[in-house]
């Protein structure tokens, strides 16, 4: 597509609506009737000419509109994180391996586009990278979002909704009240993004930057040139800048500092630079982590420090009986918002920085977030020599005695204070919260501190006790802060969480190194039977066949099964519960795609490419996106990418439409 015909789109779009503008509101057209619609007719032939329709066009008259609550979605291909970085060396040991480029890590909100035949069906938040919000209605009035496209295969766009820094200060300045301002830009993309009615979000401007296809445009294996031929269909160009696999450390850090300059002339809000390899099948062969995808890495740039004087620390116990330090520190602004205390992590931690009361330190937001003490400036001024770390010899809440367990991690020693009594009612407190909490059991309820009186109160003493509180409904109905009425709400939300799935029971029971991520694939993997997985576990099954699983994640979670305590705990609490499958209902194990990967490319004339992924979850296959040395099968339709020459360079075998059999 020309440059010009796109650039003519966008000049005739802004110009007619403000024509029209004038029309309606001001009383005072610039021009006549027949001019504009000269030039609506010369905009329809153009949209019609390219399949380009952009959110603003007066052909569309596409307005406002308002949801009453934003529904779930469930991502098919999960938008996990980056690896973080703040080493340029780190994207050097990467180019080795192949070419690749950087682009700005914009600061907003990351936003899924999904379209259809060339029209945008649907726009989905990313949320916790499983499950996201659909927010169709506010991607519409996005700045320069086109809602038709000329590309009809199916395609996926990922990208960040941000607002840039001169709207966000105007949107500041109108606000009176310094307490109703927005703390950051991305705060304000954010609540932007997702508010009901699209009206708000059309007032605050916000914008769209793709960075990723993750699904379509499979003939063109450059995941830069696909960024290109997103610019040709009207979306906004992200500052991209290629590197070479001869590219340097000298060369590319000056790279950075170009781009992070040229943001701040744009006055686009960034927290860093990312690096992606170019190659589509290349990247997509490094596989993934349960927490993030192995195709790229977020270089972040150091964060600020600010001046401020350590007071006192505070221990908090965990779940598992460790003891943490919590640095209490005088109020210090950072990213307008106040921070007063920061975790200190362990003893050692302490013992580096050799902190006593009263000292100057510098404390940070690293990632404009988490809250950290970098440094003692007054350990400095001194000689502390003998410094020693003054820990609590007893636990501030069973009172047994603390010991100090030391692991060594990166060749250092890291000295943890503990808990050792397994009957700390902390210990237990804290297991019972995370038991209860939101991606666990999701039983509503049961804060800390109502689980605090009913462990106090005899009628919780382990988990299981939870399924049967109906037992003290006397009692709890006359508990301060209880009623009949919360109380049915308890039992309710109680019962509902016994429908549930095994990932969820997995994450609950607090198994070393799973996160949801972890426990949803190791779910899958199981079609989410809890007695398959302790079959497979006993007849020795290796969790390192799962994607993204290593030796010490597969070593922890066997482990943790094998104790019998452990084990027995589980057992108890499934027995109460009714697990939903979380792929399908399995057919028989006898058949041709059960426990099968299968890469799926290509358009189908008799289904769509979602229909035949769960037609084959259903038969008991692991549908992936890739196609690598593990995969069994790649179902193969028409106008097939660069995934079926891949399967061909493998040896895999090729199923094409007329002889798929299911």
């Amino acid at each position: 597509m020309k440059d010009n015909v796109l650039e003519r789109i966008h000049y005739l779009v802004p110009f007619l609506n403000k024509c029209c503008d004038e029309y309606y509101n001001g009383n005072n057209p610039s021009l006549s009737d027949a001019e504009y619609d000269a030039l609506f007719d010369e905009l329809s032939a153009l949209e019609k000419e390219t399949g380009i329709i952009l959110p603003d066009s007066p052909t569309q008259r596409a307005g406002i509109s308002a949801v009453s609550q934003l529904q779930k979605v469930n991502h098919k291909i999960p938008l996990l994180s980056l690896a973080k970085t703040k080493d340029v060396k780190d994207i050097i040991d990467m180019l080795e391996k192949s070419a690749g480029y950087l682009s700005l890590k914009l600061d907003g909100l990351t936003i899924e586009l999904d379209y259809e035949n060339g029209a945008l069906v649907e726009a989905s938040t990313r949320g916790d990278g499983n499950i996201g919000e659909i927010v169709t209605h506010n991607a519409k009035v996005f700045n320069n979002i086109p809602l038709n496209i000329p590309y009809k295969e199916r395609t996926v766009i990922t990208g960040e909704a941000i607002i840039d820094i001169e709207t966000f200060n105007r949107i500041n300045e109108s606000i009176d009240n310094d307490e109703d301002k927005y703390s950051t830009p991305r705060n304000l993309a954010s609540g932007s993004v997702r508010q009901l009615d699209s009206k708000i979000c059309k007032e605050r401007g916000v914008t769209f930057y793709p960075f990723s296809v993750i699904e379509g445009m499979e003939d063109i294996d450059s995941r830069f040139e696909r960024l290109e031929v997103l610019k040709s269909f009207g979306f906004a160009k992200n500052v991209v800048n290629f590197l070479t696999q001869t590219s340097t450390a000298e060369e590319t850090e000056k790279i950075i500092f170009d781009m992070k300059t040229m943001a701040a002339k744009k006055g686009l809000p960034i927290d860093g630079i990312v690096f992606s390899y170019d190659s589509a099948v290349f990247a997509a062969a490094q596989g993934k982590t349960a927490h993030h995808f192995k195709d790229g890495i977020a270089y972040k740039f150091g964060d600020p420090s600010f001046e401020t004087v350590f007071n006192n620390i505070e221990w908090n116990i965990s779940r598992t009986g460790q003891l943490t330090p919590v640095a209490l520190f005088d109020t210090v602004e950072i990213d307008n918002t106040n921070v007063e205390r920061a975790s200190l992590h362990n003893i050692t931690f302490i013992e580096n920085l050799k902190l006593l009361r009263g000292d100057k330190i510098l404390v940070s937001k690293r990632n404009m977030i988490i809250p950290h003490v970098e440094k003692n400036l007054s350990a400095d001024e001194d000689n502390r020599g003998d410094y020693r770390v003054i820990y609590p010899l007893e636990c501030p809440i069973c009172k047994a005695k603390t010991v100090i367990k030391s692991t060594q991690s990166d060749g250092r020693i890291i000295k943890v204070l503990y808990c050792d009594n397994p009957l700390c009612t902390g210990k237990k407190i804290k297991k019972f919260t995370h038991f209860v909490s939101k991606p666990a059991m999701n039983i509503a309820g049961l804060s800390e501190a109502t689980l605090e009186k009913f462990i106090a109160s005899g009628w919780i003493t382990e988990i299981a006790d939870i399924y049967h509180l109906d037992r003290f409904k006397d009692e709890i109905v006359l508990t301060e802060g209880f009623g009949e009425k919360s109380y049915n709400n308890l039992i309710e939300s109680i019962e509902g969480s016994k429908n549930t799935k095994l990932s969820n029971l997995l994450v609950a029971m607090n198994i070393p190194l799973v996160g949801k991520g972890a426990a949803a694939d190791i779910s899958v993997n199981f079609g989410g039977n809890a007695e398959q997985l302790l079959k497979a576990i006993d007849d020795g099954f290796d969790f390192e066949s799962i994607e993204g699983f290593g030796a010490i994640m597969s070593e922890e979670i066997i482990g943790w099964f094998k104790n019998a305590e452990n084990r027995e705990e589980f057992l108890k609490i499934a027995s109460y519960l009714n697990l939903e499958d979380e792929t399908a209902v399995l057919a028989d194990e006898g058949g041709k795609f059960f426990n099968k990967t299968v890469v799926i490319t290509g358009t189908f004339e008799n289904f769509t490419r979602d229909e035949l992924t769960e037609k084959l979850k259903s038969l008991g296959a692991k549908v992936t996106g890739s196609v690598s040395k593990k995969t069994d099968f790649v179902i193969c339709g028409e106008n097939a990418g660069s995934k079926l020459q891949k399967a061909k360079d493998l040896g895999v075998e090729v199923i094409t439409a007329e002889n798929l059999e299911l």
